[in-house]
């Protein structure tokens, strides 16, 4: 989400503030990572109370109904704004004062993005819903809205990020999924239990929150419309971004593309359990993209934005590789408990998903960091090859062995997605093997000090109430 970004930085006029010829320390690495791991946290616990209740309450016909009417914003979501978020965090990365056209601008592109897209599906649903949901309809387009307000909300927070604010910004994480929980508690007492009034919960939450975000800004929103030079800028940007993202998106979802054509459905139930299990570490590198985009992204000097770079990555990988292993140690127990002996038969495919995950989660870090520090190409070419390597590596494989097979040949993929962008670190950038090795004194002292410091918050936090 919220990361990435290529080009030179034009500002507007006269609004345009003096920018020092060094980027500002805006804020602690220790802190924002304390600030976004709690976030992270309390979103992951929220998931787990409304999915819960979301099966209880609604059963399995309910949840799947739930999940129809909300499909395809959430979809949309991951592709429809043009990382526009990202755009919008590089660009006020470097500077002491955001101008107010920028955030207007990116305001308005925001909305209009979102409407337009809502406006479109609402269109089109009656030829996308079957004739045995078209029950679904009414609700389904008035879902519509969660577009612009997630847009807009997520663009904004784009801001935070780029500037810092990482308390901020982990608050506006967690909050949609807070409102959300007690939407749904509401719901319960009131006896109206439905698919329509879960996905109307849901709406009100993101509408809210997207409420509570554009007041923090709204002197520099509310008497400006869109620069079309910064809408350019921002656009042109975004879709830097963009490509690497398609490219990293068709990677991570081929596997289940590949497994739906050849497998019969046991087998994909299976996989499906293995991929969710493997998918539970994934949380643990949210912070480190997050908060490293923002870290490269302010440092003016190219060599010190890759230090930065370099620095952050041993930090996350010494964290997605003890998160990798733990998953891999409790995976027996969990398939065991969570889903019953049926599904056994997941766990050597959940050990080969979770090395894809540890490989993928710190790709993902250091493509980011690439972005943030004006490479968004590499993201592309090494996303594309682990494309081409899980599809005519995985059909054979998934025919021959089943789906370790395929899982194999997606951990193999995203492997080689890996390796290509060290590799083009260490000879195109000239950066230092050990750049990348976390395995010494000083990464692990670091990592220390950090968990250190997010112990204590917690602690500071539990005395405050």
């Amino acid at each position: 989400m919220m990361t990435e970004t290529q080009g030179n930085i034009a500002m507007l006029g006269e609004e345009q503030p003096a920018a020092r010829p060094a980027a500002p320390a805006r804020f602690s690495s220790r802190r924002a990572y304390a600030q976004t791991f709690a976030a992270t946290a309390a979103i992951r616990c929220m998931g787990v109370v409304s999915g819960v209740l979301g099966a209880r309450l609604l059963g399995p016909a309910g949840r799947g109904e739930l999940a129809v009417i909300i499909f395809l914003p959430m979809l949309l979501w991951q592709l429809g704004e043009l990382e526009l978020p990202c755009s919008l965090a590089y660009e006020v990365s470097r500077l002491e004062e955001i101008p107010r056209g920028v955030m207007a601008t990116s305001f308005w592109l925001a909305a209009g993005l979102g409407l337009v897209q809502a406006m479109l599906l609402a269109v089109l649903l009656p030829w996308y819903l079957p004739a045995d949901k078209l029950h679904l309809l009414g609700d389904s387009r008035w879902f519509m809205l969660y577009l612009p307000a997630i847009y807009v909300t997520s663009t904004l927070m784009g801001s935070d990020q780029g500037r810092g604010r990482f308390g901020r910004f982990s608050v506006l994480l967690a909050l949609p999924g807070a409102f959300y929980v007690a939407g749904i508690v509401a719901v319960w007492a009131s006896g109206h239990v439905s698919p329509g009034a879960f996905a109307a919960v849901l709406l009100a939450a993101a509408l809210l929150v997207t409420v509570v975000r554009t007041q923090m800004d709204w002197r520099s929103l509310s008497p400006r419309l869109v620069d079309w030079t910064t809408a350019r800028r921002l656009l042109k940007r975004g879709w830097s971004f963009y490509l690497p993202t398609v490219a990293s998106n068709a990677l991570y979802r081929a596997d289940m593309f590949i497994l739906v054509r050849l497998a019969p459905s046991a087998a994909i139930g299976l996989y499906a359990v293995a991929q969710a299990i493997a998918l539970g570490q994934i949380g643990a590198v949210n912070p480190f993209i997050q908060v490293g985009f923002s870290a490269v992204a302010g440092e003016m000097d190219p060599g010190k934005a890759l230090q930065t770079l370099g620095r952050h990555f041993r930090l996350s990988q010494l964290v997605v590789i003890s998160t990798g292993l733990l998953a891999a140690a409790v995976t027996p127990w969990l398939v065991r408990l969570l889903f019953g002996a049926q599904f056994t038969g997941a766990v050597t495919t959940a050990y080969l998903l979770i090395g894809a995950t540890m490989f993928s989660g710190m790709e993902q870090v250091l493509e980011q960091g690439l972005r943030a520090a004006d490479h968004p190409r590499p993201g592309i070419v090494s996303n594309l090859l682990g494309l081409a390597l899980i599809i005519s590596l995985g059909i054979p494989a998934c025919l021959h062995y089943g789906i370790a097979g395929l899982a194999a040949a997606a951990m193999v993929a995203q492997l080689l997605n890996f390796v290509v962008l060290i590799g083009f670190c260490v000879v195109g950038l000239k950066m230092s093997a050990k750049d990348f090795w976390a395995f010494d004194a000083s990464a692990f002292n670091e990592l220390g000090s950090l968990v250190r410091s997010l112990i204590k918050r917690m602690f500071q936090a539990r005395i405050g109430n």
